[in-house]
């Protein structure tokens, strides 16, 4: 099993300018900047229900990277921890939220999970992450959760969408990205220990054609997509899918 740095994360990200580069990618106006804007009040409204239904609110962000959902889940936590296994990124993370504890290590060979939480947040790091660790990895956090805990994940690079259609185009990409269906994430969360409670979608059109239409009308129409009442129908056609799923009790 290919546990220690993951196949290389901790190390393509242990220099500053890789890292800053990553973190380029959210600046205002990106392409994944738009995506993050339609997925943070979903996000954020799953996660202020759960501290209603609770009274208070324990989150772990697993994977944490820069920082960024950490900077957005302290408005709702009552107590944040972030964990990553590159230590650029958390320091970057300490730095985008003062308040919470950020921790660098694997959680598969070290004991850095405390809890239990009653939310746990898991962005891109089902798809970037070796296939082998993905349910180990899930088993671990799902072991420092409350009963009936919470976990949101997202996947960046959902099959089939509009993106997944796009780099079949021939020469539109050299190499094909890696790509997750429906239910490959439904079968990682069974098999983790999670039952799935709700599925939604965020961006039904790919990022070459954001580079190539009208970007102002184009993001008009991707958000009027994402509209509740639409997403019954483009839901499962938008690359962007996050996952609201529950411990197993």
């Amino acid at each position: 099993m290919k546990r220690s740095g993951w196949s290389g994360y901790d190390a393509r990200f242990a220099d500053e300018e890789r890292v800053e580069l990553y973190a380029r990618q959210y600046d205002d106006g990106s392409y994944d900047d738009h995506v993050w804007r339609l997925e943070k009040p979903v996000l954020m409204d799953v996660l202020r229900r759960e501290r209603v239904r609770r009274g208070r609110l324990g989150v772990l962000d697993f994977a944490c990277g820069t920082g960024r959902i950490l900077r957005e889940v302290e408005k709702v936590a009552d107590e944040l921890t972030g964990v990553d296994i590159s230590a650029e990124m958390t320091r970057r993370a300490a730095e985008a939220s003062p308040r919470a504890l950020v921790m660098t290590g694997n959680v598969l060979t070290e004991n850095l999970l405390a809890g239990p939480y009653d939310a746990v947040t898991v962005f891109r790091f089902l798809l970037n992450a070796p296939r082998d660790i993905r349910v180990p990895v899930l088993r671990r956090i799902r072991q420092h959760m409350k009963p009936g805990g919470l976990l949101v994940v997202n996947n960046h690079g959902h099959f089939p969408s509009l993106r997944s259609i796009a780099v079949r185009v021939p020469r539109s990409r050299p190499e094909r990205p890696s790509e997750l269906r429906h239910r490959d994430i439904v079968e990682l969360l069974s098999a983790s220990g999670f039952r799935l409670e709700s599925r939604h979608g965020f961006s039904a059109f790919p990022p070459v054609l954001h580079r190539n239409l009208p970007v102002t009308a184009l993001r008009r129409a991707d958000a009027i997509a994402c509209r509740p009442p639409l997403q019954r129908i483009t839901g499962g056609l938008m690359v962007e899918q996050l996952y609201v799923a529950r411990a197993a009790t």
